[in-house]
């Protein structure tokens, strides 16, 4: 894989098939890895770059040196200025979070932005959804909680849990439930992120001009999943 060194992090990206450039966010505790079918359909009509996010993928963890935030948008804005034209974006979860930021900063280099849950959670308390931003923020704080206290088993069930349905965790191999338990140790720092607009406003977001596609999941049955949160978010 191709690498892009931001800020002193070398990150790491895949970067296949010719024509207009798509930039791919993946989702929390996923890699670049998560678009690879999506890859391989439509590499034929399009040049897809997926970046690993930090501490995912082959990219380094977090070292603190500044806000992650900033640190993830710096490393999407140095890929678009690598392509060198405007992008499509597509992002799920906390790269729909980021990619939507970028957007806000960066308009003109954005053809078009398709997210799919996005972790925008402040504003559902800026859309007066209290309950539903009341919800999302006590499972944050649970699952970081659990992963202060070294339980890295009931923090990550909580997170699949959550997202995905009762059950879930301990239905994954266990290959991937260690996949899972690795890959939560960033969202003490990540999840926060969800929580504040980093300049994505509901001003700025409602100003886009470019076309926006949202994506959820519906019809799940409780505990309440994204379906629920990250739509109403989005909305």
């Amino acid at each position: 894989m191709p690498q892009i060194s931001v800020n002193g992090l070398d990150a790491y990206y895949g970067d296949e098939g010719t024509g207009i450039p798509v930039v791919l966010g993946h989702s929390s505790a996923a890699s670049s890895g998560q678009w690879r079918d999506l890859i391989k359909r439509m590499s034929g009509r399009y040049r897809l770059v997926a970046p690993d996010h930090i501490g995912y993928g082959r990219t380094a963890a977090y070292s603190g040196d500044i806000p992650l935030m900033e640190h993830e948008i710096a490393i999407v804005e140095a890929l678009v200025r690598l392509i060198s034209q405007p992008v499509h974006m597509v992002g799920h979860s906390f790269g729909g979070a980021v990619l939507a930021r970028v957007a806000v900063r960066k308009p003109e280099q954005v053809r078009s932005l398709t997210l799919f849950e996005p972790a925008l959670f402040y504003l559902l308390a800026a859309s007066g959804r209290l309950s539903e931003h009341a919800e999302i923020k006590a499972v944050a704080d649970r699952v970081i909680r659990y992963i202060g206290e070294n339980d890295a088993d009931e923090a990550a069930r909580t997170f699949t849990e959550y997202w995905v349905g009762l059950g879930a965790y301990d239905a994954m191999d266990p290959r991937s439930r260690e996949t899972v338990r690795t890959s939560i140790a960033k969202l003490p720092v990540e999840w926060p992120t969800g929580f504040e607009p980093y300049e994505a406003t509901v001003e700025a977001l409602s100003g886009f001009k470019m076309p926006i596609q949202l994506i959820g999941v519906h019809g799940r049955q409780p505990p309440q999943g994204p379906s629920q949160t990250c739509c109403a978010a989005s909305g």
